[in-house]
């Protein structure tokens, strides 16, 4: 490789123009590099003749450079010198050349076009294998610090990788480096401190382009290589985030190693820059680490929350709730641990609802994130769990939230002001409340864990087969179940809360292996399309316990998306959409997210939805479609999917034209988008490495079933 402003060549590609060199040249500018050109290969130059050739914008893609006239008919067995004709090439060999020019331009063009196809497809499959080696990490964060490291070497072609984890508390970001005597050291910068402490602080990426010592920031970095003997040329470093958007670490490469065959560094040379680290980390680097990145935090995160986990039931020795927690984490799998401990918060639940003989008792834990609070369990008729959400400003919930004090409402709670929500709710539930005690609970800090509310104080050795209404103690919650209620909150306080941090840190850590998981299946597909659909899709399903999924294709000729739906009969038929036709149309034709939460068919734009639904027979409830890039910033397709599932152990469909069954009364958030975005990253990449092979395959069949135009003299 050589710079494309240097020399003869860079001469031809700035003017355009012919550039013939006769034996007198070394008087000239060229002399120096022609010497030294010399001295590496031990040919010696006496003239030249350098062409360029120009494509149909009249732009030069290459040129041809002929080294040395020789003098026709001479004894080959000369010296080169003798053998050299002083006249140097002439007017009549420029326009012989231009005689051959057309059919070579043709050659050369399609020999350009598939060794970019080739470096893309390489690029693409190294983004490929090295989100795959990340994703196979364990839960052991120095295992993931040797494999990012490995595999951000690889794929940026740097010479030194490091990444660098957070410590917040310290301030502070730390790495584990492996030393020369086989030693592993752990290393700490202050954030803020040095270039990785830079990004850290400002969250924003760094790349310093050949040379790094012209940079005004360098003199660390000189004063750090006279020390170590290296020599810093240039650096890309890039924040990692979690998927919940929270900065994890840094990723740092050092050296981009120039691509051809070099004198490795010698530490002699210093502080000479070595021709192999002549080169820099370009904007399609920076593009390939977001993405890598993404995948990092991931694993990250996963094993950051399993690192919590550990060390709360290692901070908690004499909490027997805690050691029951972590012990189940440990046998269970995700949907287990879960189910294990809704099962127990149940029994508690409604063990607490019968010594106030309330008809409902209902946990209610704040979402920050949707400004909601739902419930953990409800108990209702027939034993059923119900999952019910209110605003975290609305309410009863909401004011006990609010100021962290009880309420106690007397029959008939719908003569107070305050039962519009509850009214609504019950309505939506079918359901009466008649009476009402909501109490806060409070931590130690002074923080709200949660709110529980029994509802409808009932008669003692009523008939509960009697309607609802018969059974009410029209009395009301008393003074007595307050204080009944307050004896027994630090016990429910003290579950609640380990509850809560259980099942956020577990949800995470089954979503991030789940996404892991996804990641995985979708890098380890062919470059069939039909078998990227299918993976992608049910891929997608399980990421986001979605009824239905679909990858929609752009085809950039017809502008339309395409996809491949397999019929009940074993066989697949072809769909199409028009930009901007659809959710899937809308968010291609956009390229921004589409997330309706449930019911959809309450969505202003449902029109198209319900009259597909009463074609098909489905019922659409949830919808989240988001557009998917490759790692050029190309839209390349849409993920679609449709239909939140809530988890639960009966099957249920949903049908158009009957009842919504509770599981598909859920909505996908904020955090499915996030994760569903970094999915669509590895799949960007995919499909990205399926297309430039079809069009690599394409361009050589082409090479040989177009036979050149014959260059005779």
């Amino acid at each position: 490789q050589i710079l494309a402003n240097n020399s003869t060549a860079g001469r031809v590609t700035i003017y355009k123009k012919t550039v013939s060199l006769p034996v007198t040249y070394f008087e000239g500018w060229f002399e120096i590099v022609a010497e030294e050109q010399d001295q590496r290969t031990g040919y010696k130059t006496y003239n030249e003749l350098t062409l360029p050739l120009l494509n149909d914008r009249e732009e030069v893609f290459a040129f041809v450079q002929l080294v040395n006239k020789l003098n026709p008919c001479t004894n080959v067995t000369l010296p080169l010198a003798e053998r050299i004709d002083t006249q140097g090439f002439t007017e009549s060999d420029r326009r012989k050349f231009n005689n051959y020019a057309p059919a070579l331009q043709r050659i050369l063009e399609r020999c350009q076009a598939c060794y970019k196809l080739t470096q893309r497809l390489q690029a693409s499959e190294a983004l490929t294998e090295a989100t795959r080696s990340v994703s196979q990490s364990s839960l052991d964060s120095d295992e993931i610090i040797a494999r990012v490291m490995e595999a951000a070497k690889k794929l940026m072609n740097a010479d030194r990788s490091t990444l660098w984890l957070l410590d917040e508390e310290a301030n502070e970001l730390w790495t584990k480096i492996a030393f020369e005597d086989g030693s592993i050291r752990e290393l700490r910068v202050q954030v803020g401190q040095g270039f990785a402490g830079k990004v850290a602080a400002t969250a924003e990426p760094l790349n310093i382009s050949f040379d790094l010592y012209q940079h005004p920031e360098s003199e660390i970095s000189k004063k750090t290589d006279l020390k170590t003997g290296y020599r810093t040329c240039s650096l890309l470093c890039m924040p990692v985030w979690s998927p919940d958007g929270e900065l994890l670490g840094v990723t740092q490469l050092v050296n981009k190693r120039k691509q051809g065959d070099f004198p490795p560094y010698d530490p002699e040379d210093w502080p000479e820059a070595p021709e192999c680290f002549a080169d820099s980390f370009d904007s399609n680097s920076q593009k390939y680490m977001q993405i890598f990145n993404s995948q990092v935090g991931v694993a990250l995160q996963n094993a950051r929350q399993f690192a919590a986990i550990k060390q709360q039931a290692e901070n908690h020795p004499q909490n027997v709730v805690t050691k029951t927690l972590a012990m189940l984490n440990q046998v269970m799998d995700g949907q287990g641990f879960d189910e294990i401990l809704d099962t127990t918060l149940r029994s508690i639940t409604l063990k607490m609802g019968a010594s106030l003989n309330a008809d409902r008792t209902t946990i209610f834990l704040l979402d920050e994130e949707r400004n909601e609070f739902w419930s953990i369990i409800a108990e209702a008729e027939g034993d059923r769990a119900l999952e019910i959400r209110v605003p975290a400003d609305k309410g009863i919930v909401g004011e006990v939230a609010h100021n962290k004090r009880l309420i106690n409402i007397p029959y008939d709670f719908y003569d107070d002001p305050r039962s519009v929500t509850a009214k609504e709710q019950d309505r939506k539930h079918h359901y009466r409340t008649y009476t009402m005690l909501a109490l806060p609970l409070i931590n130690e800090r002074g923080d709200l864990v949660a709110v529980v509310q029994s509802i409808n104080k009932l008669k003692r050795f009523s008939d509960r087969n009697a309607p609802l209404g018969d059974r009410i103690d029209r009395l009301g919650f008393t003074a007595e179940d307050e204080e009944r209620f307050a004896a027994n909150a630090p016990l429910i306080r003290m579950i609640l809360e380990s509850f809560r941090s259980y099942h956020k840190t577990s949800r995470g850590q089954r979503v991030a292996a789940a996404l892991m998981a996804a990641t995985r299946s979708v890098s380890q597909s062919s470059l069939e399309q039909k078998e990227i659909l299918n993976r992608v899709m049910h891929a997608a399903k399980d990421l986001m316990n979605a009824d239905r999924g679909t990858l929609w294709l752009l085809d950039r000729n017809t502008r339309q998306l395409w996809t491949e739906i397999n019929s009940g009969n074993g066989q697949s038929f072809k769909l199409t959409l028009e930009m901007g036709q659809g959710y899937a149309g809308q968010v291609a034709d956009l390229g921004i997210p589409l997330n309706i939460p449930f019911d959809l068919y309450d969505y202003p734009d449902s029109q198209t939805a319900k009259q597909t639904d009463l074609k098909t027979g489905y019922r659409t409830c949830s919808l989240l479609c988001m557009p998917v890039w490759n790692p050029d910033g190309e839209l390349i397709g849409v993920t679609q999917l449709v239909n939140k599932k809530k988890f639960s152990d009966v099957e249920a469909k949903a049908v158009c034209g009957e009842a919504v069954p509770e599981c598909f009364q859920a909505s996908f958030d904020s955090s499915d988008q996030r994760y569903l975005q970094i999915f669509n990253n590895q799949v960007g990449v995919i499909l990205q490495n399926a297309e430039l092979l079809a069009a690599m395959k394409q361009q050589e069949q082409t090479l040989r079933e177009s036979p050149a135009t014959p260059l005779e003299d």
